[in-house]
């Protein structure tokens, strides 16, 4: 018996010690735990491409785009550069070219050449631009505008005396200050404004469903090709069609305004941006002026368009883009306050609604 009792105490005792061996000691480190914020978790709809930061542009520079909402109180300045002409002038700062001439001084003549190192400043959003004809008074200027002389006379820029028996000289340019209630635009002399109320009486008088994009394309119907282009179309052929598509996915986030000569598509960061037509690349880069990354296409047909705000730019200056080509990606570079396209179309050099022309989606 005693014997039997020995041998479970030693078979116990060997238990307790195979026991004791396994027990993790009370001093052994816990395994790691890992963190929430050790975990990089990707953040949808996280831009495809980062917004790049161009070496060109000015330090210090805060200028707007004229069309992007600037008040009669903010400047634009421009500072001519070697071979600039008019035309370029007035694509760099965003205003019509029969308007550039108040941008240099009420005394500059097509015929004079641009200054380089000049500080041009364009006239603001409520101000157009005009030439002054043989046998015009003030009186009569400010009465085709719906102004009066006094407010063409006060505007300093105009360096006129205060005589109202002042004779003008023909070929000069006045900036003359247009009443606009409301902040919307109205029909002027120039006929600028007169489709914002066509629209507006048609879109009134149709069916609550009715599309404006639908409004506009019928309106305009006579201004597009009635015959579709037959054959193919060279590699190198820098011509357009004048049939506009439009140039962005996204939805109209700004309409065409007397202060916003253009259009805004939202889009998301990265969405391609392609050319509403064939031409030929006339800018490709940055811009100080406010449009930031930006694109211009002449489509040697009277017509010029802009793609403004772009994150990236994928052509090159001189380069021909055929209609549908990928110029760059929707962006916010320049004045912007988030990624849209900025898009302009320039008939003649004259600012356009892009909605007249572009083709119903």
């Amino acid at each position: 018996m005693r014997g039997v009792l020995r041998w479970v105490l030693i078979v116990a005792t060997a238990l307790m010690g195979w026991l004791i061996l396994l027990r993790p000691a009370a001093s052994q480190t816990p395994p790691p735990v890992i963190a929430p914020t050790d975990i990089t978790t990707p953040t949808p709809g996280a831009p495809r491409f980062p917004t790049p930061t161009p070496a060109a542009a000015a330090a210090g520079t805060s200028f707007a785009a004229r069309s992007i909402h600037l008040t009669a109180e903010t400047p634009l300045t421009y500072t001519v550069q070697p071979g600039d002409t008019l035309f370029s002038v007035a694509l760099e700062i965003g205003i019509d070219l029969v308007d550039a001439p108040c941008a240099v001084a009420p005394t500059f003549t097509t015929a004079q050449p641009l200054v380089i190192g000049d500080v041009l400043a364009a006239p603001p959003t409520n101000v157009i631009c005009h030439t002054v004809q043989p046998g015009e008074t003030l009186d009569a200027i400010a009465a085709t505008y719906l102004t009066h002389a006094d407010a063409i006379r006060s505007l300093a820029w105009n360096q006129l005396r205060d005589s109202s028996a002042l004779s003008l000289t023909p070929g000069m340019h006045l900036r003359i200050p247009l009443m606009l209630p409301g902040g919307m635009g109205t029909s002027s002399a120039s006929g600028d404004h007169a489709v914002d109320l066509d629209f507006l009486a048609t879109m009134l008088n149709s069916p609550v469903n009715t599309s404006p994009f639908v409004v506009f394309t019928q309106n305009s119907t006579s201004r597009k090709p009635t015959t579709p282009v037959v054959g193919p179309v060279p590699a190198d052929w820098p011509y357009g069609s004048g049939d506009f598509v439009w140039p962005v996915y996204g939805w109209l986030s700004q309409g065409y305004r007397y202060d916003h000569r253009a259009i805004d598509v939202a889009a998301p960061q990265g969405t391609p941006v392609t050319a509403a037509d064939r031409g030929v690349v006339l800018r490709a880069g940055w811009n100080n002026q406010g449009y930031g990354q930006f694109v211009i296409i002449d489509h040697q047909i009277d017509y010029v368009t802009l793609y403004a705000h772009l994150d990236r730019v994928l052509v090159k200056e001189g380069e021909v883009v055929g209609q549908g080509q990928v110029l760059g990606t929707v962006g916010s570079t320049g004045n912007s306050t988030g990624p849209h396209l900025h898009f302009e179309i320039r008939d003649f050099g004259r600012l356009t609604n892009p909605l007249e022309i572009l083709a119903a989606p």
